[in-house]
This record gives structure tokens, C-alpha cells and sequence, in this order.
């Protein structure tokens, strides 16, 4: 293999490796699973589905299409849930830097702790701006369980910084495309 082939090489396994892809906890506690949304909480976990009505019946888990109203329904997996108390916020995203900011100061919506019978938790919010943001939602038992849940999302589109990967893999892909191109026709100049 020529040196330029296996820097693209190099670059192309790096830009893969450092997607998005690249985890199956990119989004905090958040996984897809086939059409499911599921959250780990503690040993548990419990179906997250976002809505917005006006926007779109299509259901989210992690990025929120638009600013607006907007629906987050969990049901929990197990039964055992269904007897702790459940509080859910959603706080803006001040760069992993929550633990040393007064959790009042970024919460810009929280539901109470409270149980849930039915094992299902409806939570209403209207995002006003678009942004980076982080759900925390922390269930308690009667036996000292407390596990805590963190995942975040985005409201009105993804920032260029999450886009990055992708921009980086297409233009990992334009080069090998094109060094390969060089390559063969350089090939070529010299058999003639």
C-alpha cells in the first residue's frame, strides 16, 4: 500500500471510530433498541417516547425537532418501579458542569417526586428556545435505592458540533476517493 493510501486509511478508522456511532451510551443512559427508547435507571429501566403534537405525531428519544410543546411519556419496564417514587427534570446543558452549579440555577422544568401506580409518567414542558439540554430522572425506593439517570438531547436541531463526525467522515471519504483516483492514474503514467 502507498504512505498516502494508508494515511486516508488511518483517518477514515479515526473518523469511524469517534462517531456517533461509536457507543452505545453516546446519549448518556439513553439506548435505541429496534423502534424502543429505553433508559437505564439504576438495575432498571424504564420506555422514554418524546411527542410534539404540533409538529408531528413521530415519536423522539433523543433530539427534540423543534422549540414548542412537547411530550415526554416514560413507562417503567419493570414492576418493582411501580412502587418507588420517580421525580423527572430537565436542566440546560452547561458542559458536564452541573455538579458544581446550583441544579436550581440551570432546571428549566421539574416534576416532583412522586409514585406512580400505573407505571407510566406524563410530563408536559414548552421549550421557548432552542439549545442543549440534559434529563435527570431519579427514582427512590423503600429500601434505600436511589439511582439517578442522566441523558441529554437537543431542542430545535442539532449544533454543528454533533454534525462534526459526519462532515469529517465525508471528507475522509472525498479524499480516499481522490488519492485512489491519483493513485490508479499515476499507475497508469508509469506503464506507459
Amino acid at each position: 500500500m502507498s504512505k498516502p493510501f494508508n494515511a486516508v486509511f488511518w483517518l477514515v478508522v479515526a473518523a469511524l471510530a469517534s462517531g456517533p456511532w461509536s457507543g452505545a451510551f453516546a446519549h448518556g443512559a439513553m439506548q435505541r433498541q429496534q423502534s424502543t427508547c429505553l433508559l437505564k435507571v439504576g438495575p432498571d429501566f424504564m420506555y422514554f417516547s418524546g411527542y410534539q403534537p404540533a409538529a408531528s405525531r413521530n415519536r423522539f428519544c433523543e433530539d427534540i425537532p423543534k422549540t414548542g410543546d412537547t411530550i415526554f411519556v416514560l413507562d417503567y419496564a419493570q414492576d418493582e418501579m411501580r412502587g418507588m417514587s420517580t421525580d423527572f427534570r430537565i436542566i440546560r446543558d452547561v458542559g458536564g458542569q452541573e455538579e458544581q452549579a446550583p441544579l436550581d440555577a440551570v432546571t428549566v422544568a421539574y416534576l416532583p417526586p412522586k409514585v406512580y401506580p400505573a407505571g407510566t409518567l406524563n410530563f408536559e414542558h414548552v421549550f421557548k428556545d432552542p439549545g442543549e439540554f440534559v434529563g435527570i430522572v431519579t427514582v427512590e425506593g423503600p429500601n434505600g435505592e436511589h439511582w439517578v439517570s442522566r441523558f441529554p438531547f437537543t431542542v430545535g436541531g442539532r449544533p454543528l458540533s454533533a454534525r462534526m463526525p459526519y462532515f469529517l467522515l465525508a471528507a475522509a471519504g472525498v479524499l480516499a476517493l481522490t488519492i485512489f483516483v491519483w493513485g490508479k492514474e499515476e499507475q497508469k503514467a508509469r506503464r506507459a
